[in-house]
């Protein structure tokens, strides 16, 4: 294989695929089948922990994004990339950049600027991973479910072109699992060391040991046995809940009591008679809510509790309802009732009529999050039982079969194949912004789906872009109809 083929030449060669993630970045080369490699979102001095440049809640970001060490902590980070991982100058290099839909725009131009004024690359281009997801499975038309570590987002592209009124999001991701797990081993977890008695989990674990944890011992269980567990939970809570509001009557009562033995009269004796009825139906209530206890099956068998060697003296017993009630927090339904499943149902909703037979049939599930066993027959078993018996999407998507598909690689890695293959057409050319034309426009990158793209590119100077291609979002050939 030559040295061109492996893009190990200065100034030529293919272009560089880059899916710069919160958590992960992969990288490699435009044509291959995979990365070349898969790295931490972050930075690390000489003995000193990783500082991810980019993981963290949305404030944060935006504080951080009006100092100079955003632009400081992209520079070494690519710097690492290119220098030490992909062994490549990238003077003179065409850079593709995975983005998400959520991808604040401050960002992105801090990450153009880096690469035009400090590794001079030749041209750039930001592409969406939802549209770029779709190269890999050869789909025009399907609905692309991103499960990332901050936000699940849902998307839906018809013939090339993002619905963009009809996207979805919500925070429901890793990050949201590892609490859940940091919570629960809080409440139910011992942690051992040596041979010393075990104690009670009272500082947070480090986010190494949660993701592990995490990707060794957590699943998403069955939809039956999950309803089994809410409804477990749900009786718990209303007991909690009976015994504050028992304390609250009993020194209600009490009061009571002594008013009517100091004050004696007619309108106290109402007030006894008020109390005597408010306790009798407290009674009641509660031997009605302790029948409907009764009534509740709980999920057996239960799992087995799981040891994790922290290091090579500590040990961390987790218990078995941890491993399946963790990834429950992206199913639950929250106050609004939006859950993983009814994004996608709800963005199906407002997709035109003819659409949703085929985008439901065409579901394409990416992200790391996803890569849970059992999240993909979840999700599949909720949205025929949502679509079937919820009655809001029962009049509209009852006819609907949903399938998944099945891509060729990991969910992780769906995004970056599909740009490794949009990077080897010959439209990719004509998608791409120079560092004149960024200079031009005050430093400002245009949308994907919105503004114009530059016409001329110095690869393909003597090529005019094509009408489809003029201010769309389409993907394909860049021949003219």
């Amino acid at each position: 294989m030559s040295y061109k083929k492996l893009g190990m030449v200065f100034g030529g060669g293919n272009p560089i695929v880059l899916d710069i993630g919160e958590t992960y970045t992969k990288l490699g080369f435009a044509g291959e089948p995979e990365p070349r490699a898969v790295i931490p979102t972050a930075i690390q001095k000489v003995g000193g922990p990783l500082t991810y440049i980019l993981k963290s809640d949305r404030s944060c970001i935006s504080q951080h994004l009006h100092c100079a060490t955003l632009k400081q902590s992209i520079s070494k980070f690519l710097e690492k990339v290119f220098f030490k991982i992909l062994q490549i100058n990238p003077k003179h290099q065409r850079v593709l950049l995975c983005e998400s839909l959520l991808n604040p725009t401050k960002i992105r131009e801090v990450i153009a600027e880096v690469l035009f004024h400090q590794f001079e690359v030749a041209a750039l281009v930001f592409a969406p991973h939802h549209l770029l997801a779709c190269f890999t499975v050869a789909m025009g038309t399907g609905l692309v479910v991103d499960c990332a570590y901050n936000e699940t987002i849902v998307l839906p592209v018809i013939e090339g072109t993002p619905i963009l009124w009809a996207w979805q999001s919500a925070p429901l991701g890793s990050s949201g699992i590892q609490d859940e797990i940091m919570k629960e081993i809080s409440e139910k977890g011992k942690i051992q060391v040596r041979d010393e008695a075990a104690k009670s989990v009272t500082s947070r674990l480090s986010e190494r040991v949660l993701e592990d944890i995490k990707v060794k011992a957590c699943f998403v269980t069955q939809y039956e046995r999950a309803k089994l567990i809410h409804d477990g939970k749900l009786a718990e809570w209303r007991k909690v809940c009976r015994k504050r509001v028992g304390s609250y009557f009993f020194i209600f009562s009490n009061f009571c009591n002594h008013a009517i033995n100091y004050f004696y009269n007619t309108n106290l004796i109402m007030l006894r008679l008020l109390y005597v009825m408010m306790s009798a139906r407290f009674t009641q209530k509660n031997v009605g809510d302790s029948t409907s206890e009764q009534e509740i099956t709980k999920p057996s068998p239960a799992l087995s509790d799981m040891i994790y060697p922290i290091d090579g003296v500590t040990r961390l017993m987790i218990p078995g309802s941890v491993r399946e009630e963790a990834a429950e927090v992206l199913f639950e339904q929250d106050n609004d009732g939006t859950s993983i499943s009814t994004m996608v149902l709800d963005s199906l909703l407002q997709c035109p009529v003819v659409s949703r037979k085929e985008l439901a049939q065409n579901l394409l599930v990416i992200g790391g999050t996803s890569l849970l066993p059992g999240f993909r027959h979840r999700l599949l078993f909720e949205l025929k039982e949502f679509a079937e018996s919820e009655e809001k999407y029962r009049s509209k998507l009852s006819q609907c079969e949903f399938r998944v598909h099945n891509p060729p690689v990991p969910a992780n890695l769906v995004s970056w194949l599909g740009a490794s293959i949009f990077a080897s057409l010959e439209s990719f050319q004509h998608r791409l912004v120079t560092k004149e034309y960024f200079n031009q426009h005050n430093r400002k990158l245009p949308d994907w789906c919105g503004l114009p793209f530059p016409d001329k590119t110095p690869e393909a100077s003597s090529h005019t872009t094509p009408a489809s291609f003029k201010g769309g979002s389409h993907l394909g050939s860049s021949k003219n109809k």
